[in-house]
């Protein structure tokens, strides 16, 4: 199939915007998961719950007087990642990977003082980067490191696998690889690839970055397709595993191959953005159609569900 035809058949089967809201969010997803799922540190309680692996918490910091305390935990750390609990898009995350005297260094090679970060943290609690510009909390947890496996595709910052799953299925999956572009963020809208996957067999396939295709990774040269991911196995279970924790009928779940503890759940998405089908170059209606379609595919063990997935998904 040329690319021309693969493009327009992408385009016929494409779910929108607002089909997505109608057909799946509102169908599918219950009001009061969406607070849980919008709060990264209640959703890591209720994964870690389960046994599911997430980042450690450091500390939590939601009022002006626990600043102080908060900037104590700080500086006990070497590496650390300060976050918004309610932000997305990856916004409002500064990522300290060590120190230089008192000096703490920033994944994009800043040096900010002690006072630069608690400031920030002000910022993050008076709900600067909240989704709905409220009051928030900032988190201080444990930094996520790429395994050496995947090193070569992740320059500069870390990359997360996407899995989309409806009614408990996985059933679409790309990896999020950051660039110089991105400034080290996976974020596809801040610049980084898309790269589709197999949800049968786990290896990489087409890879697009702002609308383009791409063959080789633009930082490293290293080939972004025909890879196969490490513990695929493994993050299928875990998304397939996240929906008896935060049962939502339809989501997207964030996990990173880390370096030390291997596949860890980053967070989760009530609302997952429609551009996994440009990097699949597959459309969601068809398989979303295809499980919607089944019955009671909730009720059904993790391992079938999983096998679902492999034999319904793209």
């Amino acid at each position: 199939m040329s690319l021309l035809e693969r493009l327009r058949r992408v385009r016929a089967e494409a779910l929108g915007l607002n089909r997505r809201n109608l057909d799946l969010l509102q169908a599918y997803n219950r009001g009061p998961l969406y607070a849980v799922v919008d709060h990264k540190q209640r959703t890591k309680s209720v994964l870690s719950a389960l046994g599911l692996p997430v980042p450690d918490t450091y500390a939590t910091c939601a009022r002006p007087n626990e600043l102080a305390r908060f900037g104590d935990e700080m500086e006990r750390l070497t590496e650390f990642v300060l976050k918004p609990a309610r932000g997305a898009g990856g916004e409002g995350v500064t990522v300290v990977t060590g120190r230089e005297g008192e000096a703490f260094r920033t994944a994009g090679g800043r040096l900010l003082r002690h006072r630069d970060l608690v400031a920030y943290a002000a910022d993050i609690i008076a709900g600067a980067y909240a989704i709905s510009q409220a009051h928030d909390e900032a988190l201080l947890e444990y930094r996520l490191r790429s395994a050496p496996e995947i090193e070569p595709l992740s320059p500069g910052g870390v990359a997360d696998i996407r899995i989309v799953v409806f009614r408990g299925v996985p059933i679409m999956a790309m990896l999020r690889l950051p660039t110089r572009a991105s400034g080290g963020r996976a974020n596809l809208h801040s610049g980084g690839i898309g790269v589709g996957i197999s949800i049968a067999s786990g290896r990489t396939g087409t890879a697009i970055a702002r609308g383009r295709m791409l063959e080789r990774h633009p930082d490293t040269g290293a080939i972004l397709g025909d890879w196969p991911v490490p513990h695929w196995d493994t993050m299928l279970s875990l998304s397939a595993r996240a929906f008896l924790a935060v049962p939502l009928g339809y989501f997207g779940i964030d996990i990173v191959l880390d370096a030390r503890r291997g596949p860890v759940i980053l967070e989760m998405n009530a609302r997952p953005g429609l551009s996994i089908q440009l990097a699949t170059r597959h459309g969601l209606r068809p398989v979303t159609e295809r499980v919607a379609a089944l019955e009671r595919a909730e009720e059904l063990e993790v391992e079938a569900r999983v096998a679902l997935g492999r034999e319904l998904g793209v």
